[in-house]
């Protein structure tokens, strides 16, 4: 099954590069050839083609007008068969067909005809097999069988916009199943649900602005934050996991996540709920988010921070500067170049720093001091360096030891195999900036604050 997709897929490239290679001219000869097998319809495709590449070319024009006619005809044939034999609806489809060919064929100023008979029988034809649909479509809305009667109105609407009040009947057939939905959700007290039933309806449909504003309301989740613990020696990083946190939360596209001003509540808790201890708990978590209208607060506490850093360190190394030396060979007289490779120095360097963070953060319930969502995030990242500099072009250095700087010894190596020049390219290649400590405990506080924020995002407590 999957070759043969793959196949269609490489023919119909393959079609498309020929046609969009062709010029007006080929692409008439191929509308000529499908129009002498009759296959008009392929035919009209090549000619439009060809016509699209350049309007006023004459062969194409004439082909076109030619089996753009018989194709219109022949769809009139089916529809004046279709009818006969009491086939209303496969008849009014044959003769849109047509009608929708010779509206194709117009843009190219180009006249088919349709005679006016054909379009007398249509229009008596679709008149009657509306209003026939129409009153089958409003039984089938009585029975409250919507997705049966929205079939049939949307039908309607296409054969005639306009036919009595079929957009607003074809309007509760769509939207009134969602709607009762979404209202049986509002009894069942899951907001969400419901007022996402009723994001799917227009606003001006019964009371769905209205209903869809309280479903909001009552759904919402307002969260204060808190201000955040810290345990560990690293001042600071409780700080700035606070601020990505609230940052991320504000910009979350989620209509039922509210944050509280954050000066309103350290304000309030400094104020009123600490007193002399300095400590808050959950009992305070949820005194607090009740004072300040929230439904949930959000305490965060940095429980572990560790770190490492070795500075850069410079290290120097033998290696051999490989040159060519253009010589003459006195015997065949010509000349040729000769590798020789010339002792040199180069430096390379090496560096690595890493950060451990540990954080707990707990959403609790502003009325009940329910945890809501817990979590210990532990996050360890490292920067390694290792890299390699010279003067000189580096393209030419190849890895190696030498024992004397100015004389040859049987210990010295040159290693010029692929793989280990490419080694030794890489290093000069490398990154020559480690990241500090700072830049990696900033990266680990976006990364704890996009895990919390995403776990907010993604609580529902009708799932709960």
């Amino acid at each position: 099954m999957k070759s043969s997709i793959i196949k269609a897929i490489v023919l119909l490239f393959a079609i498309f590069s020929l046609t969009s290679c062709d010029t007006p001219k080929s692409l008439t000869k191929k509308g000529d050839k499908f129009s002498e097998k009759s296959l008009y319809s392929d035919a009209c495709q090549f000619y439009m083609q060809a016509l699209n590449k350049k309007g006023d070319f004459i062969e194409a024009k004439e082909g076109l007008r030619a089996s753009g006619q018989k194709q219109v005809n022949i769809h009139l044939d089916n529809f004046f068969k279709s009818k006969n034999f009491g086939e209303e609806r496969k008849a009014i489809y044959h003769y849109r067909d047509a009608f929708s060919l010779q509206g194709k064929i117009a843009t190219y100023s180009i006249q088919v005809d349709i005679p006016q008979t054909y379009t007398s029988d249509y229009n008596t034809l679709v008149d009657d097999y509306v209003a026939t649909n129409y009153d089958k479509a409003i039984d089938l809305l009585e029975e409250e069988k919507f997705a049966e009667s929205e079939k049939l109105l949307k039908e309607i609407t296409l054969l005639k916009p306009n036919f009595k009040d079929v957009e607003s009947m074809k309007n509760v057939a769509t939207f009134e199943p969602i709607y009762r939905s979404a209202n049986e959700f509002l009894e069942l007290e899951k907001f969400r649900s419901a007022y996402y039933e009723f994001e799917k309806i227009p606003a001006s449909y019964k009371e769905c602005e209205s209903r869809k504003a309280l479903a909001l309301e009552a759904g919402l989740l307002s969260i204060g934050v808190m201000k955040f613990q810290n345990s560990t020696r690293q001042r600071g990083g409780e700080s700035a996991i606070s601020a990505l946190i609230t940052e991320e939360l504000i910009q979350l596209d989620n209509p039922f996540i509210k944050i509280v001003d954050r000066q309103q509540v350290q304000t309030l808790i400094n104020e009123q709920l600490l007193g002399m201890s300095g400590q808050v708990s959950e009992n305070t978590s949820a005194q607090a988010g009740a004072l300040i209208g929230a439904k949930a607060m959000l305490n965060g506490k940095l429980v572990s921070y560790s770190k490492q850093e070795q500075a850069i360190q410079k290290s120097s190394k033998k290696g051999w500067l490989e040159r060519k030396i253009r010589k003459y060979n006195e015997e065949t007289e010509k000349y040729y170049y000769e590798t020789v490779y010339d002792k040199i120095r180069y430096d390379e360097y090496y560096g690595n720093a890493s950060v451990q963070v540990g954080f707990q953060f707990q959403l609790l319930s502003a009325e009940s001091g329910e945890i809501l969502l817990s979590k210990l995030i532990n996050i360890n990242k490292n920067d390694e360096l290792h890299f390699a500099e010279s003067n000189y072009d580096y393209r030419n250095i190849v890895p190696g030891s030498w024992r004397w700087e100015n004389k040859k010894s049987p210990n010295d190596v040159i290693k010029d195999s692929f793989s280990e020049k490419r080694a030794l390219k890489q290093l000069f290649k490398n990154k020559k900036t480690l990241m500090s400590i700072n830049e990696l405990s900033n990266s680990i506080y976006t990364d704890i604050a996009k895990d919390i924020s995403d776990k907010i995002n993604n609580y529902n407590p009708e799932n709960e």
